[in-house]
């Protein structure tokens, strides 16, 4: 290796620092690991977790708090129903059978979950997430800034070793087993981190879109280097994307609103709902459909919601942002919230409160909207210890793929996280006490350099480069797809690679690490791309319109691997 790159040798490597990375990194130090957290941001400051874009963020738990006839059974038939054939039964029912353990935990650590009323020993406050059958649905207010915050406290406390602005390259694997992985610090410098396990935890990739719900560090690292590393990835073609609040600030806007009936017009105020939906529906269906689920959903008539939306900005019939306009003005709202059998009746005092205290008024003002990327339900195939077709490569949070299908159960990313998190700490540092350190003759052998620019000859600037892709993945890739938009899709993915390589302007170690974002932005969009191209029909959050309907041919899951033939095969995940 040459000696002006810097080797760190440790147990375990955590790469994140959201909810799912703060957990494992936690259990495996418990598991007697030497753990070491690697952060391209801020340690306990960075990632989706940590993100607030909602007033409240929901984590269910099948404990009967919202209804007594709940259980973790009821509650895996909601996560397989939603899934809708694409979910991994095992992986669904830990989910189901850890949750409650995974809230205890966070109670443990000083996380409030919400009560009904301000005295000890309140039942807790719950409502009714997206595809869910009963309200299970806990409630911590400023989305899950407390998870981060109470689990990071607890690192710092036991001294856990955490490096920030070092961004993971890719990872080093040989003969099907991972050993660290290749990354660059601030100056630009190379860094080989060995490790006996590693553990992703680098969140989802909705930067790929232009209007999205997540920070803008989330750029879909994990995805790409797992991929170029052989490791399978699967459900890649199902996405959350919904109706988000774009100004006077973004925000996730809660199922549960709609059941309080907004105004939807367009920019000059004209109601547009009614000219994209079928003849055979009415608005108020197509509302109250809605307020079942935040996500995007071919599965039920509220998809056109999104659908029209979607079509009047591409019309432009949006506003100067790009948005089109929301509000409550109007004589039922009252009623509505007088009903305490509501979910809306319930949140709309956290909500009404939230929103007033950033300057809008809910019952007076308009609120611009749009349709926006948020999860991606996909990622790294793994096993029930987490641990994915390459060994020592563990994943957990949105980057890991199998408890969650076609759809997902609103409040459930953040058990998953737990949960996940838990068991992918415990299964590495595990596997950390029963191997050495293998020997490695050059850790920097077939990586690729880092990315130089064009020199003299570079034209383009970076961030042209990632708006052109954002507008791209919002056009063919968001809600409507096509076999010709995804296609012109991938054309332009080549395209953008062949200028990030050949004419953008990279001058700073911070311009190779944007380099760097956009080439795993541009890889991942072209593995959703070949997803959702591979599946001609339309199954919950994916929808092809030129396959409107569900195919009961494809009851099998798209699995990317990049030795396959094609670039992916079928399987069913429950065979595997």
């Amino acid at each position: 290796m040459r000696r002006d790159v810097r080797e760190i040798r440790t147990d375990v490597l955590v790469i994140g620092s959201g909810g799912a990375a703060l957990r494992a990194a936690l259990d495996a130090q418990e598991g007697g690991a030497e753990v070491t957290v690697v952060i391209k941001g801020e340690f306990r400051r960075s990632g989706a977790t940590f993100h607030s874009v909602a007033e409240v963020g929901a984590f269910n738990v099948p404990d009967g708090a919202g209804d007594a006839g709940d259980s973790p059974d009821v509650f895996l038939n909601d996560i397989l129903t939603a899934g809708q054939g694409m979910s991994d039964p095992r992986l669904s029912a830990i989910l189901a059978e850890e949750a409650e353990d995974a809230l205890r935990y966070l109670e443990g650590y000083g996380v409030h979950f919400e009560r009904v009323g301000p005295e000890a020993g309140e039942p807790y406050l719950t409502f009714q997430a997206c595809f869910s059958s009963k309200p299970r649905s806990h409630v911590i207010k400023d989305h899950f800034k407390p998870i981060v915050k109470a689990l990071g406290s607890e690192a710092t406390k036991r001294g856990l070793s955490a490096m920030d602005r070092l961004m993971i390259k890719d990872l080093i694997v040989r003969d099907g087993e991972c050993l660290g992985a290749v990354a660059v610090d601030a100056e630009g410098r190379l860094v080989v981190i060995r490790a006996k396990a590693t553990i992703l935890t680098t969140g989802g990739a909705s930067q790929l879109f232009r209007t999205n719900l997540y920070p803008s560090d989330i750029t879909g690292d994990g995805y790409a280097m797992a991929h170029r590393a052989g490791a399978h990835l699967v459900n890649m073609e199902f996405m959350q994307a919904g109706v988000s609040i774009i100004d006077p600030f973004v925000n996730l806007f809660g199922n549960y609103l709609w059941d309080a009936r907004p105004n939807l017009s367009d920019r000059d105020g004209r109601p547009f709902l009614s000219d994209y939906l079928p003849e055979e529906l009415g608005i108020a269906a197509v509302i109250r459909e809605k307020q079942r689920h935040f996500p995007f959903s071919s599965s039920d008539i509220s998809r056109f919601i999104e659908i029209s939306i979607q079509k009047a900005i591409n019309e432009g019939r949006g506003t100067d942002k790009g948005g089109l306009l929301l509000d409550f003005i109007h004589d039922d709202l009252d009623s509505i919230l007088a009903d305490q059998s509501r979910s809306v009746a319930k949140m709309w005092p956290l909500t009404y409160d939230w929103y007033k205290e950033r300057g809008t008024d809910l019952r007076k003002d308009k609120v611009e909207i749009t349709c926006s990327a948020h999860a991606i339900n996909g990622g790294l195939r793994i096993d029930p210890d987490a641990q994915s077709n390459i060994k020592g490569l563990f994943a957990a949070g949105e980057v890991a793929a199998g408890p969650h299908g076609a759809d997902r159960l609103g409040g459930n990313m953040s058990v998953t996280c737990q949960v996940f998190g838990r068991r992918a700490g415990r299964a590495a540092a595990a596997r950390a006490r029963e191997i050495d350190h293998r020997a490695i003759a050059d850790p920097l052998e077939g990586h690729d350099p880092l990315p130089a620019g064009a020199g003299a000859g570079a034209t383009v600037d970076l961030a042209t480069l990632r708006q052109r892709l954002q507008n791209a993945a919002n056009r063919h890739l968001l809600i409507l797809r096509d076999a010709p938009g995804l296609q012109a899709f991938r054309v332009e993915c080549a395209q953008l690679r062949h200028e990030l390589a050949g004419s953008a302007r990279i001058e700073t170690p911070a311009d190779a690490v944007q380099a760097l974002e956009l080439k795993n932005l541009i890889e991942v969009g072209e593995l959703m791309a070949l997803a959702a191209l591979a599946r001609p029909e339309s199954r919950g959050s994916h929808y092809r319109e030129d396959h409107p309907d569900r195919d009961p041919a494809f009851e099998h899951n798209i699995l990317l691997d990049r030795h396959a033939q094609g670039g992916f095969f079928r399987a069913r995940l429950g065979d595997l």
